[in-house]
């Protein structure tokens, strides 16, 4: 038990208080109590165990505050069971979740789904919650490679080839996979060509098959090599259209004046379905082109009424909502002409304004018909990026902004880029009230060390950007060091989180640090006196708790140089150690099989010896920039590799690798991910007797 809490440095002291005072499996009580690399113990004069576990006469006395233990009395001892069920969250793609007996819930390794079939493409379904294998088809045809069992696709690597393909007339290739090549029989499906367009001038619902279409035209939005078909309809007076078509993947649909032009395409969507909508189409004759991967197509006409353009799509004539109340609107043929700091680029938007003679509170919210996130800026001054006051995005957003002072307000709807829809614009006034405790800056909650803080992050809005987070709403809390300090910062969300430290609670720049996971950890050495921010956000705005502990005087790294090949590795004690260097000035001399994109980059070694069998925890926590660890036996080279650790928890940059290993000389590699990752990094190694 001691030792996870020196290798994790992320639980407070108390829980080993309680760990050293209550609960089985907290190590042989005989050991030594001591941090790596120093000979000071942990907690002086730590008290002995009997028989794991203290005396109790009733299960409130074993109470370990770890919320998925069972804590029992059982013939007067205290056992403090792990009971992996209490973690379930009922997901099965991310594995399944394992209760630590120090920290509590924590994530299992995830669902692969991997059957080692090089003939299969595996995938989760979490919906199912079952493993899904499908046949290899790299070129997404619909037909699995000739050289697995059931193959018909003679060329997986070129669509226009396979067993459904219509063998095509004197172009000397075997299109149909049939060992023949331009047979009496040759031809192509219906609807292939612009020459063999279907007509849908009466609209309606059309079920086609792509199944041996050819790749013919090339569509602005969609990938090379998509089978495509092609409709055409004529209008005789001014009609709206609306054109939705699903197919067996992403479904692309171009509207064209001319065909086989591609420099008359005046839309361009995809999606799952794709959908393609224009306004107040002129008379005259248009073609569709549908794309998808092959096989059956649904596809949905609509003409309607023509309607105008909104009239508000500039910050020139901006649509007045000062009497609140929901405005019905379309981004169908919008342009893009302002940019909020959370939307999207080329994303169509239209413009709003509300004045206000009193303080109040405002909220706006939008939704839209389809699933695509819409984003709200909220604006001093229209088109001034500087004066934005809230950006929220979400499918349905929503913004609340409290005690508004009267004055002129601009809001910004800002749709999808992929999909042209209807939406929905409600603007409600009320009574001016103060934002909760934590919301912003300049109402920070107070953290303490050692005392958890929970709270709920809905009705929060999102007030600060972090460098590694997105954009969910935030809460915002500080913390005062009057001496140089070791710092521990854990946030639990109950889903992924993202969090940040900083000096500065509005100043990006001045981040220390941003990390992300489930739950989100991190550790920051020697930080100086001095007031700090952390801002938390999640996915879900649930429930979460958040524990500050501090360390001094702080842990001081030794530095290191000169270790960039095996021959002069580092050598690192059997008690482990602290370290700093950087991997700039090094070169690529050993990569990986197993982890990190190969991690090519620069890389710097350490030698560590064992005479007897150790429990060896090491980590770059701390580090600079994208880190990878790889672990390596006896020769510091490829085939010795044993271990490697790209992202701990797969939610950070962050690499640690924890095992039991047997006598013998091992090489740790930092290393960074793929061929461009390196900086500056701290390493520390901290070596325990087994469990």
């Amino acid at each position: 038990m001691i030792r996870w809490l020196v290798e994790r440095r992320s639980y407070p002291v108390q829980a080993l208080l309680v760990c050293l005072a209550s609960v089985v499996g907290c190590g042989d009580d005989s050991a030594p109590t001591r941090d790596a690399g120093t000979d000071a113990p942990l907690i002086p004069d730590a008290p002995m165990m009997r028989d794991g576990g203290p005396r109790c006469e009733s299960e409130a006395e074993c109470d370990d505050r770890v919320m998925c233990t069972r804590d029992l009395c059982i013939d007067g001892t205290c056992r403090n069971v792990v009971d992996n069920t209490n973690c379930a969250d009922e997901l099965f793609c991310n594995g399944v979740e394992i209760c630590d007996p120090i920290r509590g819930c924590m994530p299992g390794p995830l669902e692969t789904c991997s059957d080692g079939n090089v003939c299969t493409i595996d995938r989760c379904d979490e919906e199912a919650k079952v493993c899904q294998y499908g046949p290899r088809d790299f070129d997404e045809d619909g037909e699995a490679d000739f050289f697995c069992e059931g193959g018909t696709d003679c060329d997986d690597r070129d669509p226009t080839r396979g067993s459904l393909v219509a063998e095509v007339c004197d172009d000397g290739v075997d299109n149909d996979c049939d060992e023949l090549t331009d047979e009496a029989t040759c031809g192509r499906p219906r609807y292939d060509t612009c020459d063999d367009a279907l007509d849908v001038s009466a609209g309606g619902f059309f079920e086609l098959d792509s199944t041996g279409a050819t790749p013919d035209y090339e569509l602005d939005c969609a990938p090379r090599g998509r089978r495509d078909m092609v409709l055409t309809f004529t209008l005789t007076e001014s009609q709206n259209v609306t054109v939705t078509a699903e197919g067996r993947s992403t479904t692309y649909i171009g509207l064209r004046t001319t065909c086989d032009d591609s420099d008359t395409e005046t839309e361009c969507a995809g999606g799952f379905p794709g959908q393609m909508a224009a306004r107040a189409l002129e008379p005259g004759t248009y073609f569709l082109i549908v794309a998808d991967i092959g096989g059956d197509l649904a596809i949905d006409v609509e003409f309607s009424e023509p309607t105008p353009p909104p009239a508000n799509e500039t910050c020139d004539m901006p649509m007045d909502v000062s009497a609140g109340g929901s405005f019905p609107s379309t981004f169908i043929d919008v342009n893009d002409d302002e940019m909020t700091s959370c939307g999207s680029t080329r994303a169509p938007d239209l413009t709003y304004s509300f004045t206000l003679t009193e303080t109040r509170d405002v909220t706006v919210s939008a939704i839209g018909e389809g699933p695509d996130n819409i984003a709200i800026g909220v604006y001093t001054t229209c088109g001034e990026a500087g004066s934005e006051l809230r950006c929220a995005r979400g499918a349905p957003s929503s913004a609340h902004l409290y005690s508004l002072a009267a004055g002129t307000y601009f809001i910004v709807a800002e749709g999808s880029a992929a999909r042209e829809a209807n939406f929905t614009l409600d603007v409600v006034f009320g009574a001016p009230t103060l934002p909760p405790p934590g919301d912003q800056c300049s109402n920070a909650i107070p953290l303490v060390a050692g005392v958890e803080a929970t709270g709920t992050l809905a009705g929060f809005q999102d007030d600060e950007a972090i460098s590694c987070g997105f954009f969910f709403r935030d809460a915002i809390y500080s913390f005062e060091l009057t001496e140089a300090s070791d710092v521990f910062v854990d946030f639990d969300a109950g889903g992924f989180g993202y969090m940040s430290v900083r000096s500065d609670c509005d100043d990006i720049a001045s981040e220390t640090r941003c990390s992300t996971g489930n739950p989100t950890r991190t550790r920051l050495r020697n930080l100086a006196p001095g007031t700090y921010f952390i801002i938390v956000e999640a996915t879900s705005g649930t429930g979460y708790s958040l524990n500050l502990t501090t360390q001094s005087p702080p842990s001081v790294p030794t530095p290191v140089t000169g270790n960039d090949v095996c021959g002069s590795a580092h050598v690192i004690p059997p008690t482990g150690g602290l370290y700093s260097g950087s991997t700039v000035p090094a070169l690529n001399d050993l990569s990986t099989r197993l982890c990190g994109s190969n991690a090519t980059s620069r890389d710097v070694m350490f030698e560590l010896t064992l005479t007897e069998r150790k429990s060896v925890f090491a980590t770059l926590d701390g580090s600079s920039y994208d880190t990878v660890l790889h672990l390596h036996r006896t020769s510091c080279v490829d085939r010795g590799e044993i271990a490697c650790n790209d992202d701990m928890g797969g939610g950070s940059s962050t690499s640690a690798l924890d095992r039991e290993l047997d006598p013998g000389t091992y090489y740790y590699v930092v290393d960074g991910f793929g061929s461009a990752s390196a900086g500056d990094y701290i390493f520390e190694v901290i070596v325990s007797d087994p469990e």
